[in-house]
């Protein structure tokens, strides 16, 4: 267990924004206002060379989805309260935060995908501090993110669209992140050129010396057991947190290892630091559940592996 140090000691919540979060949220309600005069049903839907896009706007919910290439399935990427619009809807979007019990005051952030904007809006919003890098795919998600979920790049938020993969391995590492969160989606599953022994590589080679990189995966994926134990070979210590659903988010550092008690602590400290309109310390505790996989899976190379695959549903 890691020595508790005066940046996790619990802070006051804060009973007032600050000004420029006053100004942010104004402005993101601004931003928001012509979505919440729409009517209920499809807003938009489009099919791009990566994802078949679709933003629905269900009573106070507005959704992003993507489509199967095969039936009329859908699959929820984002969602958004337009009257809590700083809310996170979605407990894996949550419990991706717990990354902040390792790095409470991370001066750079990458986030690999986009989809609404959901974890930036939040990150931007409470970490004023914070740079933040966005990397997506596809233009199309962007224009979405702008155009209706109210993301709206500045000077400590970019949006760049590009592979996430070939963003790592070619950006320069003088500046390297803090955190960098995995939640780059299809309709499928994660690309599977986001899941191998390299790309972590690729990851851990952008992370600050006590860096953390946290992702989101699925129990139910055919290749959870391989993603999983390629995920941890890539890093000294690794933590899990089980979610209702099947939904696990998964955190790798070469910094500190954290039991399970010191976790919560933080993640109290987190909590009250911030402010979060939901119950960080109870995800928290989700971690002495388990979320176990088979050792015997294989390790994920690019020899083995198609670029442009995906980590399907069975």
């Amino acid at each position: 267990m890691g020595v508790v140090t005066n940046a996790f000691q619990p802070q006051t919540v804060p009973s007032t924004m600050t000004s420029w979060q006053e100004h942010n949220l104004a402005a993101l309600k601004r931003r928001l206002a012509g979505v919440r005069r729409a009517p209920s049903g499809v807003l938009f839907e489009h099919v791009s060379p990566y994802n078949h896009i679709l933003v629905r706007r269900a009573e106070d919910q507005l959704l992003l989805c993507y489509r199967h290439a095969r039936g009329r399935t859908e699959e929820v990427q984002s969602r958004l309260s337009l009257t809590d619009p700083l809310s996170l809807l979605s407990d894996y979007t949550q419990a991706m935060l717990l990354a902040l019990a390792w790095r409470p005051d991370p001066q750079r952030i990458l986030l690999v995908g986009l989809g609404g904007g959901r974890l930036q809006m939040v990150l931007h919003h409470y970490l004023e501090q914070t740079s933040l890098d966005t990397i997506e795919l596809d233009a199309a998600v962007e224009e979405v993110a702008r155009r209706f979920f109210g993301v709206q790049p500045d000077d400590r938020q970019h949006v760049i669209v590009r592979d996430g993969r070939e963003y790592l391995r070619e950006t320069s590492r003088a500046e390297r992140y803090d955190l960098i969160f995995l939640d780059a989606y299809q309709a499928s599953g994660v690309p599977l050129h986001l899941s191998t022994q390299e790309f972590y590589a690729e990851c851990h080679a952008n992370l600050t010396d006590s860096g953390v990189v946290v992702t989101n995966l699925h129990a139910s994926t055919s290749m959870y057991d391989a993603v999983r134990k390629t995920f941890a070979l890539a890093f000294q210590h690794t933590a899990a947190f089980r979610l209702l659903g099947g939904n696990v988010v998964v955190i790798g550092t070469d910094g500190e290892r954290l039991g399970g008690s010191e976790v919560c602590h933080r993640a109290t400290a987190v909590q009250e630091r911030y402010g979060f309109d939901f119950a960080l310390p109870e995800i928290a505790r989700r971690q002495t559940s388990g979320a176990p996989y088979r050792q015997s899976a294989p390790v994920l190379r690019d020899a083995y592996t198609p670029l442009g695959g995906v980590l399907s549903r069975p």
